[in-house]
């Protein structure tokens, strides 16, 4: 080899590279992501613009272009961020990847990023290496958010009934060895249900937030309260001396509800909540404790009045209460004469306005109590296990109705019905729904059945296995009340799902609360990736429709439409709908003028 080769080789490679990053710069100029060219020797031969920015690298911007470096003149060195994964992407020749990693700007400062390094090939060996990486701080800040709505309630912020349930765990093994005393109350505020359909569900949500405060705000330091129902919370008294310290808890609960509330829509309320007491005992498991909790409640909760409070004694209460009782036995004969009545609230496309189906709900016509909703019947029928013979029944009317709405007024709409927890755990429930299916003529294509998250992530495996062999049928799968449970937005992917029921709330706000805001979108986009749908629930202000729309959503339900209704109500929607048209239906917002209020 001559002696002038070397210097000759050098500057042919110096030529190459300076190349390469001329092709760099004409393709990543205008790219929201960086990108940064690596040499051999570890040393920064390019950046992006976008990198620049992101690194807050403005001392290197010449480094656009290496034409601009004087000959001879090697780059900075790589920090050590971009540096490691480079060269192990130049050792082993292949494209190293992350998709969560930190780098670290000019200033010292840290955010987290997603990246690829591919090595740059040269004639026996990599050259250098290219590093594309991009921030997510916006996807953590979601993924976070999904996380932390895994273990509290969307609406209060308080803790979920999956963290009362792990807490109340730990204190039972801790009190095994310590011998410590702790407490649970169930509070259920009193006239809830009264006021929230009288004021609609704004109210009662403004209601509930603001009992959760005052709950908070009568307890001690340590003390946790978590919402585990509609409107009933549980508190955790650990520590406690005795019954009175845990009955002293609960008085100043109800002190703190002696004044009214002032709720955003102008209307004062006064209310009240009825607390069942439960102690621990040695032996006992979380279980018994919530149960007995539960239990006080209700006889609590039975005493006229409201605002009372009731201390779990298992010789009075070990058995259920004459009244439920009562109450028992008359569902029983309310299955068999004919006092239950389905009731359907509408899906509404939202490119137009028309109804596209409907979700069946059951209502109870009490001989002397009145219309009952399904809060004030559905947990003692899960209880007793007549929620079987009463989910058939819904099922089974529901698919009837849908055939008759295609053969009578030429529609095949989507039925939503709901499976309980014991309906989507029995054997046989493949084959109870293809003898509905069957018996009543329906297409399974218009039954939609629905289960909710949480149920849906008790058992992932058998959850997989059991909605498979549903789908088999034809039917279609819906998860409702998305987000209230595990926020798991990874195991869609897992389970056969045609439509996702965003929980309603995460649409109390949504127009507003730009959180709530990347979360509905973060589903939408999830669902239309996997092929299902998405159905934003709980729709009740033209605000929140219009912001829905804006995030992609096609499909929603609510009071803004309609509340649910008997049969012929939906039927009268129908009519109304074809007559007016679909261009002013949807603009007039003359749909919802058939609500069923």
């Amino acid at each position: 080899m001559s002696l002038g080769s070397g210097p000759l080789m050098n500057a042919h490679l110096h030529q190459e590279e300076a190349l390469q990053c001329e092709r760099l710069a004409a393709i990543t100029s205008s790219i929201g992501e960086g990108v940064c060219a690596i040499s051999r020797t570890g040393r920064i031969i390019f950046v992006n613009p976008a990198a620049v920015e992101m690194l807050g690298w403005e001392h290197l911007d010449e480094l656009h272009n290496l034409a601009n470096i004087p000959d001879g003149e090697p780059g900075p060195m790589a920090p050590s961020f971009i540096l490691a994964p480079a060269m192990r992407s130049m050792s082993t020749a292949r494209s190293v990847v992350s998709d969560d990693s930190r780098f670290q700007r000019r200033d010292g400062s840290q955010f987290d990023v997603a990246f690829t390094v591919s090595p740059i090939a040269g004639e026996d060996e990599p050259s250098g290496a290219v590093l594309i990486f991009r921030d997510i701080r916006e996807r953590k800040e979601i993924e976070l958010q999904l996380t932390r709505d895994a273990f509290h309630d969307a609406l209060t912020g308080l803790p979920s009934r999956r963290l009362l349930l792990d807490h109340v765990d730990h204190a039972l093994r801790r009190a095994a060895h310590s011998g410590e005393l702790h407490a649970v109350l169930f509070a259920d505020v009193d006239r809830f249900t009264v006021i929230n359909d009288s004021l609609g569900h704004h109210a009662g949500d403004a209601l509930l937030v603001a009992a959760a405060q005052r709950i908070q705000a009568s307890l001690r330091p340590g003390d946790m309260v978590a919402r585990v129902g509609g409107d009933e919370f549980a508190v955790l008294l650990e520590g406690v001396d005795d019954a009175t310290d845990a009955l002293d808890a609960a008085r100043r609960i109800l002190d703190g509800f002696r004044e009214p509330f002032s709720l955003p829509d102008g209307h004062d309320v006064v209310t009240s909540v009825s607390i069942g007491v439960a102690l621990s005992a040695p032996g006992e498991s979380r279980d018994d404790v919530l149960h007995d909790a539960d239990v006080a409640m209700h006889r609590a909760k039975a005493t006229p009045g409201g605002g009372h409070v009731e201390l779990f004694d298992v010789e009075a209460m070990g058995t259920r209460s004459a009244e439920r009782l009562d109450l028992e036995a008359a569902l029983r004969h309310a299955l068999v004469r004919g006092e239950l009545e389905v009731f359907y609230q509408p899906f509404v496309d939202l490119n137009d306005g028309s109804i596209v189906g409907a979700e069946a709900l059951v209502r109870w016509h009490h001989p002397t109590r009145g219309l009952l909703a399904p809060a004030e019947f559905i947990a003692l029928a899960e209880e007793t296990g007549l929620i079987l013979p009463l989910g058939h029944l819904v099922l089974e009317r529901a698919c009837q109705q849908a055939r008759q709405w295609r053969e009578e007024l030429g529609v095949e709409l989507t039925i939503g019905v709901n499976l309980s927890a014991r309906q989507f755990q029995q054997a046989g429930l493949g084959e109870e729904v293809q003898e509905v299916l069957e018996l009543s003529g329906v297409h399974p294509s218009q039954l939609c059945l629905e289960i909710t998250e949480s149920l849906a992530m008790d058992d992932v495996a058998r959850t997989s296995e059991v909605l498979a062999s549903l789908k088999a049928l034809g039917v279609k799968i819906a998860i409702d009340d998305f987000g209230t449970g595990h926020s798991a937005l990874g195991y869609l992917t897992s389970f056969p799902v045609d439509v996702v029921k965003i929980d309603r709330s995460f649409v109390d706000g949504v127009d507003c609360d730009p959180v709530k805001s990347a979360i509905v979108s973060a589903v939408i986009n999830l669902s239309a990736a996997i092929g299902s749908t998405t159905v934003v629930e709980g729709i009740e202000t033209l605000a929140q429709l219009t912001h829905v729309r804006a995030l992609g959503c096609t499909t929603a339900q609510g009071y803004y439409f309609a509340r649910p209704g008997p049969a012929h109500v939906l039927e009268a929607m129908i009519d109304a709908s074809e007559e007016q048209g679909v261009d002013s239906r949807y603009r007039e917002g003359s749909l919802a003028s058939g609500r069923a209020r």
